[in-house]
């Protein structure tokens, strides 16, 4: 039974630069070079991973979104494109009065022009930014971004969760009736992990007193989700990641521990222990409880952005293995640790692909 890649990295050109296997599954990585190169055999459905797209060069068009772009052509209906999180910088889309909305409104344009004729499946995930970077506004700037993206694109519901709704939403990307060559379901499940963070106005479910009281409903339907038919192949797609070697994992380079001596150090024992609001650290409920979720799922795939990096790190959750995939350096690149064992990790702008061969 064919499987998916996990994970294809693309950057601004491609070559091959290293190869290496996971049991039934291969990893093949990219940089950029002269040369553009895929991988072999001929792709049957593909899964293009995009994060933090908010900063994209106006004009000339950011280089990243040009090659997503000539992927998604050549891709067609047999694939689907995810944006995972922090589509506008700074702070969402605000209101049309506002002085930054022609701005914030270019930014969105330059991502969604690139798919206007694309004919696969195009999901939208919010993350800390597109909820107005946590403040208290963050409803409004978020619900007011989906009626922008889901009008302009005029395709239906592309905007996951609705209406700043936690999740999880189930989403079958492809099945064996849709697909000839596909012999198994592949699923999306898609969270929005920044309402668990959010500190202000939120929508509940009903029935459901307290933000406290659904985030314990919130793992329970995604564990339900994710077992409900472990033959499929799962993707689970939020912004936040449950692992890093970025700065949000608590990982900084060396120079951090000298500025100054001993404080240096100190920030960065605070980052791993106890973490500012968007750390990895300060919401490791969120992350124990969804990997107590994925713990009965062989081979799922979390895929991630808010790192301005790109990762690939495999995690034995128990007696099953899965990967964490982070793709969030779209338009900004930052610090990211050598991954260790099978980890792999690149600081650059790109995005990462998974292929179904």
């Amino acid at each position: 039974m064919a499987r998916f890649k996990i994970p294809v990295f693309y950057f601004l050109c491609f070559t091959v630069i290293g190869f290496a296997s996971f049991g039934c599954s291969s990893t093949t990585f990219y940089q950029q070079n002269t040369t553009e190169q895929t991988p072999q055999g001929e792709p049957i459905y593909s899964v293009y991973l995009i994060g933090d797209t908010g900063a994209p060069s106006i004009e000339p068009q950011e280089p990243i979104l040009g090659v997503l772009e000539a992927q998604l052509k050549r891709s067609g209906e047999q694939s689907a494109v995810i944006f995972l999180g922090d589509n506008v910088y700074p702070d969402g889309l605000p209101p049309k009065q506002s002085p930054s909305r022609a701005q914030a409104e270019k930014r969105l344009l330059t991502q969604l022009k690139i798919i206007d004729d694309y004919p696969g499946q195009v999901v939208f995930i919010p993350g800390n930014h597109d909820w107005a970077s946590s403040e208290k506004n963050g409803l409004k700037q978020l619900r007011r971004q989906e009626k922008y993206i889901e009008s302009y694109l005029n395709r239906g519901n592309t905007f996951l969760p609705d209406s700043g709704n936690s999740g999880p939403v189930l989403l079958n990307l492809a099945t064996a009736n849709t697909h000839p060559d596909i012999n198994f379901d592949i699923q999306l499940v898609a969270i929005d992990t920044q309402w668990w963070l959010h500190k202000h106005e939120k929508p509940l479910w009903k029935n459901v007193d307290s933000a406290n009281q659904q985030k314990e409903k919130i793992l329970t339907k995604l564990e339900e989700m994710i077992t409900a038919d472990l033959d499929a192949e799962t993707l689970v797609a939020a912004h936040h990641p449950l692992f890093s070697f970025g700065r949000h994992g608590g990982k900084f380079p060396n120079s951090t521990h000298f500025l100054p001596p001993v404080f240096g150090s100190l920030y960065v024992a605070y980052r791993n222990i106890w973490g500012y609001p968007q750390d990895i650290a300060s919401y490791s409920n969120l992350k124990e409880g969804m990997l107590h979720s994925f713990k009965d799922k062989p081979g799922l795939i979390y895929a991630s952005g808010h790192e301005h990096s790109l990762q690939f790190i495999p995690y034995l959750n128990g007696s099953r293995q899965q990967y964490h995939l982070v793709s969030g350096s779209a338009t900004k690149p930052s610090f990211v640790k050598k991954g260790s064992g099978d980890s792999f990790t690149y600081r650059g702008k790109g995005f990462i692909t998974s292929t179904l061969l």
